[in-house]
């Protein structure tokens, strides 16, 4: 009995320590320029002058909606290529650069390392996406500020009353950012979370990082259009048990990663639940858990 208790009390030390070494590894790469490159893009698009053949009223509204949607894609995108390419370089490097060895003839649990590994990515990439997020924060607020101010200006020069007015800039305001996109990024960090610990999982029986890549990306998409390529085949051909069991198959083999891509909708109004939220971050710790289980029985069939 003291030694699994044992085993569970040191746990977390273990899986620190390698999340530690990988987050310094994850840094020596200087990963972190390319958020930097993103920023300079969000910067830049408070500069950009925007045409639209709509209505002096909504105006201001579609340039915070055009600022939203291009800041969080860039987010995304950033956020899909680092998971899955960070990932896939981890074991590689490893072995390469013998601290896989040194790693496991000490006594470190395969499991405790690769859970290290994935937090340790994972921990980069919330903070990437957090400084991300808090620079598309100020930009809106700036341009929502500067927005209400010209708007005011216009409709004044157009007659309206300052009654007249406030419904326009309470809309302009509720087009900033807003708790329901806080939460669609949420969300999606989730998505990402699964994603990581999915390209790990496949990075235990592939052969090089590229392979890696190509198979976490490629599982991915598959698993972003499951819903759809499963709804067009049963409206083709109809619903049959030997496609409902394919479809459970995929669902446990591949997370359905359209369920965290709520981001965008919840940018653009739809409210986001922190039930909702709290089922998806389930859902994820659920897959994640999966995934290192798989991934440590792969792990430890290998021999180093």
């Amino acid at each position: 009995m003291y030694g699994p208790l044992q085993y569970l009390v040191s746990m977390p030390g273990r899986i620190a320590a390698v999340a530690g070494v990988t987050l310094t590894q994850l840094v020596r790469m200087r990963l972190f320029l390319v958020p930097a490159v993103v920023a300079l893009l969000f910067l830049a698009l408070q500069f950009i002058p925007y045409q639209g053949n709509i209505g002096l009223e909504y105006q201001g509204v579609a340039q915070l909606q055009f600022i939203k949607d291009v800041s969080l894609g860039c987010m995304q995108l950033f956020a899909l290529i680092f998971c899955v390419a960070a990932t896939a370089l981890l074991l590689p490097r490893d072995a390469e650069d013998r601290i896989l060895y040194t790693i496991l003839c000490k006594p470190v649990p395969r499991f405790d390392y690769l859970a290290g590994k994935a937090i340790g990515v994972m921990a980069l990439l919330v903070l990437m996406i957090l400084l991300l997020d808090a620079l598309m924060s100020a930009v809106l607020a700036q341009r929502v500020a500067a927005i209400s101010q010209e708007l005011s200006a216009a409709l004044a020069a157009n007659g309206y009353t300052e009654a007249e007015t406030a419904p326009y800039l309470e809309q302009v305001k509720a087009a900033g950012n807003s708790l329901d996109t806080q939460r669609g990024i949420l969300a999606a960090l989730l998505g990402y979370g699964v994603l990581t610990t999915l390209t790990l999982l496949i990075s235990c029986f592939t052969s090089g990082t590229i392979v890696s890549i190509i198979f976490g990306l490629g599982a991915y998409f598959v698993g972003l259009f499951q819903g759809t390529l499963f709804d067009a085949l049963a409206a083709g051909q109809g619903t049959t048990s030997t496609m409902r069991l394919a479809e459970q198959v995929c669902a446990v083999l591949l997370p359905d990663f359209s369920l965290f891509s709520v981001a965008d909708t919840a940018s653009a109004g739809a409210e986001l639940s922190w039930a909702l939220l709290g089922s998806l971050a389930l859902i994820a710790m659920g897959y994640m858990l999966l995934h290192l289980l798989t991934a440590t029985w792969i792990f430890s069939k290998k021999e180093f």
